[in-house]
C-alpha cells in the first residue's frame, strides 16, 4: 500500500533542533491535520515530508523508498505541496500558475488537456475569474485560491498515481466560505483515496474535516489519534495555554477559547 512515512526524523537549523524524534504515517484515504502553537515545528514537518527539508536523523519514506532516491519529476507526480508562502518570479496569469501543477505531465498531456484541467481546478476553487489576470495584481486570498488550484490539478493530472496532498495553512487569508471550500476540496480527494496532510490553526476546521489529528509542541508530536479523542478541551487548554471548552448547539459542537 502507498504510504508517506516519517521515521524518527530530526531537522536542525545549525545547532538548533527544529523537530526531534517525529514519527507518523499519512495513509491513503485519510485527512491528517497537524495543529499546535506557533513555532512548534508544523511547517518544518510538512517540509520534511515533502522532501524539501534535509534530515539530521531518521528517514522519510514514500512508498517505502527514501525521499532522496526519488527524482524531482517523480516526486512531482507523487506528492503536491502548498507551502505557506508561494512566490511567482514571472508575470504569469492565474491560469499559467495553475498549469504549473502539470509540468511533470507535459510528456503525455496536450496543451488543450492541460488548460482544461487547470480551468476545472480554478473553477473548483472559485478562481476561474482570475485565469487571464496577472497573478501579481491579485489579493492575498485570490492568490491562495489560484495556488490551491495548482496543487489540486497536480493531484488530478493522473488518476492512477494517487499522490499525497500536503497543505501548509491552506485557509490562511481566505474568508469563511472559501475556507470551507478549500478543505472540502481536500476532503473530496481523500474520499477518492488520496492521503492529505494539512497544517491548520483553526481547531474547529480540523474537527470538521480531519480523520486524525497530530498535536505538535516544541518540535515533537505529543498526541496523535482520531479527531474527536485528540481534540480534547483539557488537552488543548494546556497545549495552547488558554482555556478551551466544547459547546453544543443545534446538535453540533464547537471548541471555543475563553481567553486568558
Amino acid at each position: 500500500m502507498s504510504t508517506l512515512q516519517a521515521q524518527a526524523i530530526e531537522v536542525r537549523a545549525g545547532t538548533k533542533a527544529l523537530i526531534t524524534d517525529v514519527s507518523l504515517t499519512v495513509e491513503p484515504g485519510e485527512f491528517l491535520a497537524v495543529i499546535g502553537p506557533n513555532g512548534a515545528g508544523k511547517s518544518t514537518l510538512l517540509g520534511a515530508l515533502a522532501g524539501d527539508r534535509p534530515l539530521a536523523q531518521g528517514h522519510v519514506l514514500l512508498d517505502g523508498r527514501p525521499m532522496r532516491r526519488w527524482s524531482k519529476r517523480e516526486l512531482a507526480k507523487r506528492r503536491a505541496v502548498l507551502p505557506q508562502h508561494s512566490t511567482v518570479a514571472f508575470d504569469f496569469t492565474g491560469l499559467q500558475v495553475a498549469m504549473l501543477g502539470l509540468l511533470a505531465h507535459r510528456d503525455r498531456l496536450s496543451e488543450p488537456q492541460m488548460r482544461g484541467l487547470a480551468e476545472k481546478a480554478l473553477g473548483e476553487t472559485e478562481a476561474l475569474a482570475f485565469a487571464d489576470r496577472p497573478y501579481t495584481v491579485l489579493s492575498g486570498g485570490e492568490r491562495q485560491r489560484v495556488q490551491l488550484a495548482r496543487v489540486l490539478v497536480q493531484c488530478d493530472a493522473d488518476p492512477d498515481s494517487m499522490p499525497f496532498l500536503l497543505l501548509d495553512e491552506p485557509i490562511a487569508g481566505l474568508d469563511l466560505s472559501h475556507q470551507h471550500a478549500a478543505l472540502a476540496s481536500a476532503r473530496r480527494r481523500t474520499d477518492r483515496g488520496l492521503g492529505v496532510l494539512a497544517v491548520l490553526h483553526d481547531l474547529n476546521m480540523a474537527g470538521r474535516y480531519a480523520d486524525r489529528v497530530a498535536i505538535m509542541e516544541l518540535g515533537r508530536v505529543t498526541a496523535l489519534g482520531r479527531t474527536d479523542a485528540t481534540l480534547d478541551p483539557t488537552r488543548l487548554s494546556a497545549v495552547f495555554a488558554t482555556p478551551i471548552v466544547r459547546v453544543e448547539a443545534d446538535g453540533t459542537s464547537a471548541l471555543v477559547s475563553l481567553g486568558r
